[in-house]
């Protein structure tokens, strides 16, 4: 089952839109479940917060009564949902797990890995299967993979990647031809939520990122959460950075490699236009 989540039908639909196509080039299919509702957005780690585990856990039941697996693409989604499972599913908290399932009203009818559609390409599809879907490779394309927070943190729940050096979006760049770059900021923080109200902090978190990637030779960035990619993406007008740099959903890369067009990418939706970068690479129709 496919758990898009709010942003991805909204300003994250990019995301979404390129990931269903790009699947179906890939070989499998996103199957959205019904009835989904928000998961929340942030994991509350306040132990007595039981009005704030509501929300995965009542779809975490939802997809447990249409099957096993659970894949998302935003990291936010991700990162909720794979903690209310592990904290619904921990041992000693059954008192917790039963009295939230009461109020949800929802049978939990078996246990749900929950899975970033990274591993479904990585694991289900396999790299070297994927290179053989490639219709146009990205030889030529230094493309530094931006993890933030989100996808490797906490470690011991999420056990997604190395959280120190994550390699997957980098693996993923490789089986498309391009050429991941090696930058030391990764997995340091975009500035988050602090763009509603801490603005100035948001624009030099997201600023010192771009850099020290434009610095070990990157000419385009990826990542795979929404408040993110407008981070780095939308803010770069008031960076005061010498050149733009594209900032991709990394689905939008693996659209491009296997042959979507350039409105199945939906690149419109991009505050700084890759479109242009992109031509000059021979990667879109000039």
């Amino acid at each position: 089952m496919y758990y898009p989540g709010c942003t991805l039908y909204t300003k994250g639909r990019s995301l979404d839109q390129c990931a269903r196509k790009a699947a179906e080039r890939v070989g499998f299919n996103l199957a959205e479940m019904q009835s989904w509702t928000c998961c929340g957005a942030i994991y509350n780690t306040n132990s007595d917060d039981f009005a704030s585990q509501v929300g995965p856990v009542r779809n975490l039941a939802r997809a447990s009564q249409a099957g096993d697996r659970l894949v998302t693409l935003c990291a936010a989604c991700y990162n909720v949902l794979k903690r209310a499972n592990d904290n619904l599913n921990a041992r000693g908290n059954e008192e917790v797990r039963d009295r939230l399932l009461a109020f949800v009203d929802e049978k939990f009818e078996r246990p749900v890995e929950v899975l970033h559609y990274l591993d479904v390409l990585k694991i289900d599809i396999g790299w070297e299967n994927l290179k053989a879907k490639v219709a146009k490779s990205l030889a030529g394309l230094k493309v530094a993979s931006y993890y933030g927070c989100l996808m490797v943190r906490p470690a011991r729940v999420l056990s997604f990647d190395d959280p120190d050096n994550p390699s997957v979006m980098d693996e993923l760049v490789s089986a498309l031809g391009g050429q991941p770059v090696d930058y030391d900021f990764k997995t340091e923080c975009c500035g988050g939520y602090l763009v509603t109200n801490q603005r100035a902090t948001a624009i030099e978190c997201s600023r010192r990122v771009l850099d020290n990637a434009a610095q070990a030779g990157a000419e385009a960035m990826v990542t795979t959460c929404p408040l993110c990619q407008y981070n780095l993406d939308a803010l770069q007008k008031q960076m005061g950075r010498e050149a733009e740099m594209p900032v991709l959903y990394f689905t939008q890369l693996l659209g491009l490699a296997v042959g979507l067009d350039e409105s199945e990418l939906v690149l419109g939706y991009n505050q700084t236009d890759a479109r242009p970068f992109l031509k000059s690479k021979g990667l879109l129709t000039a």
